[in-house]
C-alpha cells in the first residue's frame, strides 16, 4: 500500500511538471495610464518663479486688469455691421424678468467673403431670425459655449490675460471659457482626438506683439447673426497694447471651404477703469441668467 501511494504521488508530480513545462509563459501586463512615473529625482525646484525664468519675466507686456470687446458682439465690429432699421427682438423673460436681446435679429455681418452657396445660406439664416424676431443661436440657453474663433470677436463680458513666458492664457467670465496658448515652440497635433470647441493655438511674441496661430476648431457661427465657418478654418491673431487702456486685436481668417479670400477684421478690448470682481459665470442647459457687468 506504500508503495503503491508513492508512485501515484510520483505520477501526480510528473504530471504537473509536463504541464507546467507545456504551459506558455504568462503575460506581460499592459502598462497603465495610472502606473506610477519611473523612479528618478524629483525636478528641481527653483525658490521662485523668477529665479526660474529669469530675465524672460521681463520681456512680458503688462496686460493686467479686465478687459471688454469694444463695439457690438458682432463679429466684424461696428464698421461691418448693418442693423436694418426695422431689425427686432422679442425682449426674453428670465425668471420673471425681461430683458432684451443684445444683437437684434436681421443684424447682418458685412463683407464676409463667402462662396455663392454659403453666402446664400447665411442671408437665409438672417433672413429667418429678423421675420422671427429671434436669433438662431446655439449659445442662448447654454447649449453650447461660444468656443472659438467666436470668443476673439464676439465674446461678451469680462476678459482677462495672464501672461507666462512659455504659455499664456485668456479667460472669459461668460461660462469661465478659457484660451491656452503655447509659446514655448510647440506645434499643432495631428491627431484624431481634434477638432474641439478651443482649437488649439500656440503662438510667439514679436517684441509687445503676441501672434495666435489657432486651427483645429468646430465648425459653427462666428456671432449671434449666424454667419457660419467651416471646421477648416485658420485664424491668425495679433494682440498689441496700442494704449494704456486698449488692446488692439487684428485677425485674419481663413476657411477654404466657405470663403473665397481671407477675411481681415480688427476689434479692440478697452480696460475697465472700475474694479471688478470676475468670478467666472455659469448657467445649466436649458436656462439663461443676465449678467451686468459695467465697463
Amino acid at each position: 500500500m506504500k508503495n503503491s501511494s508513492t508512485v501515484m504521488a510520483l505520477a501526480l508530480f510528473t504530471a504537473v511538471a509536463v504541464m507546467a513545462a507545456e504551459s506558455p509563459p504568462p503575460a506581460t501586463p499592459a502598462p497603465s495610464v495610472f502606473s506610477p512615473a519611473p523612479a528618478g529625482p524629483p525636478p528641481v525646484q527653483a525658490p521662485s518663479l523668477a529665479a526660474a525664468l529669469g530675465d524672460d519675466w521681463k520681456k512680458l507686456p503688462d496686460w493686467r486688469g479686465v478687459w471688454f470687446l469694444e463695439g457690438p458682439l458682432v463679429f466684424g465690429g461696428a464698421e461691418n455691421t448693418m442693423v436694418p432699421p426695422d431689425a427686432k427682438s422679442q425682449p426674453r423673460v428670465i425668471r420673471g424678468v425681461e430683458f432684451e436681446q443684445g444683437v437684434p435679429a436681421g443684424t447682418y455681418t458685412m463683407r464676409i467673403p463667402y462662396k455663392a452657396e454659403y453666402q446664400k445660406q447665411y442671408e437665409a439664416t438672417v433672413a429667418r431670425a429678423k421675420a422671427a424676431g429671434r436669433a438662431e443661436d446655439p449659445v442662448e440657453n447654454c447649449w453650447l459655449p461660444h468656443g472659438m474663433p467666436r470668443l476673439a470677436g464676439a465674446g461678451p463680458g469680462a476678459v482677462e490675460f495672464h501672461l507666462t513666458p512659455g504659455r499664456t492664457w485668456i479667460i472669459w467670465d461668460a461660462m469661465n471659457q478659457t484660451r491656452r496658448i503655447a509659446t514655448d515652440g510647440s506645434k499643432h497635433p495631428e491627431d484624431e482626438e481634434w477638432p474641439r470647441v478651443m482649437g488649439h493655438s500656440i503662438g510667439h511674441w514679436e517684441g509687445q506683439t503676441l501672434v495666435v496661430d489657432t486651427v483645429w476648431m468646430k465648425p459653427g457661427i462666428l456671432d449671434r447673426t449666424g454667419a457660419p465657418y467651416s471646421d477648416q478654418l485658420h485664424l491668425t491673431e495679433r494682440y498689441t497694447r496700442t494704449a494704456a487702456d486698449t488692446l488692439t486685436l487684428e485677425m485674419v481668417l481663413e476657411d477654404p471651404v466657405m470663403f473665397t479670400a481671407p477675411w481681415k477684421v480688427t476689434r479692440r478690448y478697452k480696460r475697465s477703469t472700475t474694479p471688478q470682481d470676475v468670478r467666472g459665470t455659469y448657467c445649466e442647459v436649458g436656462d439663461t441668467q443676465a449678467i451686468k457687468v459695467k465697463p
